[in-house]
Protein backbone atom coordinates (compact mmCIF):
# COMPACT_ATOMS: atom_id res chain seq x y z
CA UNK A 1 0.00 0.00 0.00
CA UNK A 2 1.45 3.35 -1.00
CA UNK A 3 1.75 6.18 1.48
CA UNK A 4 -0.54 9.19 1.42
CA UNK A 5 0.92 12.69 1.11
CA UNK A 6 0.08 13.21 4.80
CA UNK A 7 2.04 10.07 5.74
CA UNK A 8 5.01 11.23 3.66
CA UNK A 9 5.00 14.66 5.32
CA UNK A 10 4.74 13.06 8.76
CA UNK A 11 7.70 10.78 7.95
CA UNK A 12 9.73 13.76 6.73
CA UNK A 13 8.90 15.65 9.93
CA UNK A 14 10.13 12.71 12.03
CA UNK A 15 13.36 12.48 9.98
CA UNK A 16 13.85 16.24 10.19
CA UNK A 17 13.59 16.21 13.98
CA UNK A 18 16.11 13.35 14.23
CA UNK A 19 18.55 14.73 11.64
CA UNK A 20 19.89 17.68 13.63
CA UNK A 21 19.41 19.99 10.62
CA UNK A 22 17.03 22.28 12.50
CA UNK A 23 19.57 23.10 15.19
CA UNK A 24 22.37 23.41 12.61
CA UNK A 25 20.51 26.14 10.71
CA UNK A 26 18.90 27.81 13.75
CA UNK A 27 15.37 26.81 12.88
CA UNK A 28 12.27 25.41 14.46
CA UNK A 29 9.69 23.99 12.08
CA UNK A 30 6.67 21.77 12.12
CA UNK A 31 2.99 21.47 11.41
CA UNK A 32 0.60 24.01 12.85
CA UNK A 33 -1.44 22.63 15.72
CA UNK A 34 -5.05 23.73 16.17
CA UNK A 35 -7.21 22.39 19.00
CA UNK A 36 -4.69 19.61 19.63
CA UNK A 37 -4.64 18.40 16.01
CA UNK A 38 -1.65 18.82 13.71
CA UNK A 39 -2.34 20.04 10.18
CA UNK A 40 0.43 18.23 8.34
CA UNK A 41 -0.17 20.33 5.20
CA UNK A 42 0.48 23.70 6.86
CA UNK A 43 3.72 24.37 8.72
CA UNK A 44 5.26 27.27 10.57
CA UNK A 45 9.01 27.81 10.66
CA UNK A 46 11.04 30.27 12.69
CA UNK A 47 14.53 30.76 11.34
CA UNK A 48 17.53 32.64 12.65
CA UNK A 49 19.49 34.31 9.87
CA UNK A 50 23.04 32.99 9.40
CA UNK A 51 25.89 34.66 11.23
CA UNK A 52 27.78 37.23 9.18
CA UNK A 53 24.86 37.75 6.80
CA UNK A 54 23.28 41.22 6.61
CA UNK A 55 20.23 39.65 8.32
CA UNK A 56 22.25 38.33 11.29
CA UNK A 57 20.77 38.86 14.72
CA UNK A 58 17.14 38.57 13.68
CA UNK A 59 14.45 35.91 13.56
CA UNK A 60 12.14 35.36 10.58
CA UNK A 61 8.83 33.53 10.38
CA UNK A 62 7.85 31.42 7.38
CA UNK A 63 4.70 29.53 6.49
CA UNK A 64 4.99 26.40 4.38
CA UNK A 65 1.95 24.95 2.67
CA UNK A 66 2.14 21.49 1.18
CA UNK A 67 -0.04 20.64 -1.83
CA UNK A 68 -2.44 17.70 -1.63
CA UNK A 69 -0.31 15.81 -4.21
CA UNK A 70 2.97 16.22 -2.29
CA UNK A 71 5.74 15.20 -3.05
CA UNK A 72 4.78 15.41 -6.74
CA UNK A 73 4.41 19.19 -6.39
CA UNK A 74 6.50 21.62 -4.38
CA UNK A 75 5.30 23.27 -1.20
CA UNK A 76 4.59 27.02 -1.25
CA UNK A 77 6.76 29.09 1.06
CA UNK A 78 5.70 32.47 2.38
CA UNK A 79 7.75 34.78 4.61
CA UNK A 80 5.47 36.26 7.26
CA UNK A 81 8.13 38.74 8.43
CA UNK A 82 8.41 41.93 6.40
CA UNK A 83 11.84 41.49 4.80
CA UNK A 84 14.04 43.41 2.37
CA UNK A 85 15.20 40.58 0.12
CA UNK A 86 15.39 40.26 -3.66
CA UNK A 87 14.11 36.66 -3.65
CA UNK A 88 11.10 37.38 -1.44
CA UNK A 89 8.19 39.39 -2.83
CA UNK A 90 6.58 42.26 -0.95
CA UNK A 91 3.70 39.92 -0.06
CA UNK A 92 6.12 37.26 1.23
CA UNK A 93 6.35 34.74 -1.61
CA UNK A 94 9.74 33.07 -1.54
CA UNK A 95 11.52 32.42 -4.83
CA UNK A 96 14.05 29.64 -4.32
CA UNK A 97 15.05 27.75 -7.47
CA UNK A 98 15.36 24.37 -5.73
CA UNK A 99 11.74 24.72 -4.65
CA UNK A 100 10.25 26.70 -7.52
CA UNK A 101 12.02 25.43 -10.64
CA UNK A 102 13.91 22.26 -9.72
CA UNK A 103 11.36 20.38 -7.63
CA UNK A 104 11.32 16.60 -7.85
CA UNK A 105 10.44 13.63 -5.67
CA UNK A 106 14.03 13.53 -4.36
CA UNK A 107 13.48 16.93 -2.72
CA UNK A 108 11.81 17.28 0.67
CA UNK A 109 11.16 19.66 3.56
CA UNK A 110 14.84 19.60 4.53
CA UNK A 111 15.69 20.88 1.04
CA UNK A 112 13.14 23.68 1.44
CA UNK A 113 14.44 24.83 4.83
CA UNK A 114 18.08 24.62 3.79
CA UNK A 115 17.33 26.61 0.62
CA UNK A 116 15.69 29.38 2.65
CA UNK A 117 18.68 29.47 4.99
CA UNK A 118 21.09 29.75 2.05
CA UNK A 119 19.37 32.73 0.40
CA UNK A 120 20.01 34.84 3.50
CA UNK A 121 23.75 34.65 2.73
CA UNK A 122 23.61 34.08 -1.01
CA UNK A 123 20.65 35.84 -2.58
CA UNK A 124 20.07 35.02 -6.24
CA UNK A 125 20.06 38.20 -8.34
CA UNK A 126 19.46 36.06 -11.43
CA UNK A 127 15.97 35.11 -10.23
CA UNK A 128 14.63 38.02 -8.20
CA UNK A 129 11.07 38.85 -7.23
CA UNK A 130 12.27 42.39 -6.56
CA UNK A 131 14.52 43.59 -9.37
CA UNK A 132 15.21 46.95 -7.70
CA UNK A 133 16.88 45.17 -4.77
CA UNK A 134 18.80 42.85 -7.12
CA UNK A 135 20.06 45.87 -9.05
CA UNK A 136 21.23 47.59 -5.85
CA UNK A 137 22.93 44.35 -4.73
CA UNK A 138 24.87 44.13 -8.01
CA UNK A 139 25.74 47.82 -8.22
CA UNK A 140 26.29 48.93 -4.60
CA UNK A 141 26.71 46.10 -2.11
CA UNK A 142 27.49 48.46 0.77
CA UNK A 143 24.23 50.41 0.30
CA UNK A 144 22.31 47.16 -0.13
CA UNK A 145 23.61 45.82 3.20
CA UNK A 146 22.84 49.15 4.90
CA UNK A 147 19.22 48.99 3.70
CA UNK A 148 18.89 45.36 4.74
CA UNK A 149 20.08 46.20 8.26
CA UNK A 150 17.77 49.22 8.53
CA UNK A 151 14.81 47.12 7.41
CA UNK A 152 15.70 44.32 9.83
CA UNK A 153 15.86 46.76 12.74
CA UNK A 154 12.44 48.11 11.81
CA UNK A 155 10.51 44.89 11.04
CA UNK A 156 12.29 41.70 12.15
CA UNK A 157 12.42 40.18 15.63
CA UNK A 158 15.75 40.92 17.33
CA UNK A 159 17.40 37.93 19.03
Amino acid sequence: MSKTPEDIIRDEWDMLKKSGLLSQIGCSAGPIRTKGIYNMFKWKALMRAPKNSPYDGYLYQFEIEFPKDYPNSAPKVNCKTNIYHMNISTDGKVCVSSVKDEWGKAKNISTVLLSIFIIFNKPNPGSPYRSDIAKLYRENLQEYEKRVKEHCAKYAMKI
